[in-house]
């Protein structure tokens, strides 16, 4: 679950006013919130061509060093030509094609859109949808962040369809450039291959749902069990299930689908929990991919979003299972038969 959003490349320029100690503050807090719910929007083509990638470079030393630091784990996106960096009314409507939030110094703010100095935020209508503008000082008070941030301790409820859940909390990763996406639930593979044909399995929902929605390559990663339901089954059958749903994806942004199966009580030691991994950002998932069988989910499943430091356990799970003894690995890529 990421926001877009975008940052007026002129108000990253430090106020004379502010103190060390306010401009830390105010840079902390925007960085804080963009590693753990942000996507941010530059222009240009790539991040270092852009006017915000200049700014930054302008920043005083000790704000411009986390900033550094950030841009190389926290995921970015490209607008692309069209846009010059810059977040005034005329350009709003445009922006609005890709991002709901734009961020603008006290000035900006202030003059032109009319924001009193009491008030963090406005939103202005557009064409292309509703701008929330805020205050570059108090982005983390953004409604779309504050939104956010309660949506990542959410339940997913037995009402929410399948494209609720993929819109309100899985678009915006699969968007983001994020190449590497692990899924680690004991219950995938069998699920998949018990699943009635009048309907798709969470598995083949979620790779058609990413393969639809990507902006480039992406690799999928499936950790599974052997559970009792599935005996007899090999991995060249699990294989052969895999390449079916790789066919089905038409516009070619999964490129490869890797699966590690492992004996299920080796699993239930190393892989309790079930999850989705995009890189630096992981939704725990009670039921996991259950939630995305059928047109609905079928059961209440627990959700919670995690970023930052606490990724690296979800990656560790991800190692132990593929050392587990008797591990088994297959994959399939795209146009290899």
């Amino acid at each position: 679950m990421l926001i877009p959003f975008a940052i007026d490349a002129d108000s990253l320029a430090p106020d004379p006013a502010w103190t060390h100690a306010t401009r830390l503050a105010c840079h902390s807090g925007l960085l804080n919130t963009w590693q753990h719910y942000g996507l941010l929007t530059h222009d240009g083509l790539r991040f270092e061509g852009s006017r915000l990638h200049q700014a930054v470079l302008q920043l005083p030393q000790g704000v411009r060093h986390l900033w550094l630091e950030m841009l190389e784990r926290a995921p970015v996106h490209a607008f692309g030509d069209g846009w010059d960096g810059a977040v005034i009314q005329a350009n709003l409507a445009t922006l609005a094609t890709t991002t709901g939030l734009a961020l603008v110094d006290d000035t900006r703010a202030e003059v032109e859109f009319g924001i009193d100095e009491d008030s963090a935020e406005t939103s202005v209508a557009t064409p292309n949808g509703d701008m929330d503008v805020c205050r570059l000082q108090t982005a983390n008070q953004a409604r779309s962040f504050r939104d956010a941030m309660r949506l990542s301790g959410t339940h997913i409820e037995a009402v929410d369809t399948y494209q609720q859940i993929w819109e309100s909390r899985f678009k915006h990763l699969a968007i983001a450039p994020l190449k590497q996406i692990s899924v680690v639930d004991r219950y995938a593979i069998t699920k998949h291959r018990l699943c009635p044909h009048t309907r798709l399995s969470g598995l083949e929902r979620f790779a058609r749902l990413l393969d639809a929605t990507a902006t480039g390559p992406r690799y999928l990663t499936v950790y599974s069990a052997w559970t009792a339901e599935i005996h007899g089954v090999d991995i060249v059958d699990v294989e052969a299930d895999l390449r079916e749903i790789l066919q089905r994806c038409p516009n070619n942004n999964v490129r490869l689908i890797k699966v590690v199966m492992v004996g299920n009580g080796a699993f239930g030691a190393e892989g309790h929990d079930r999850f989705i991994r995009f890189e630096n950002h992981v939704w725990d998932l009670g039921l996991g991919l259950e939630v995305f069988e059928g047109p609905a989910a079928q059961r209440r499943s627990s959700a919670a979003f995690k970023a930052g430091v606490v990724v690296a356990g979800y990656k560790q799970v991800e190692q132990n299972l593929s050392g587990v003894v008797g591990v088994r690995f297959g994959e399939v890529r795209r146009g290899r038969a």
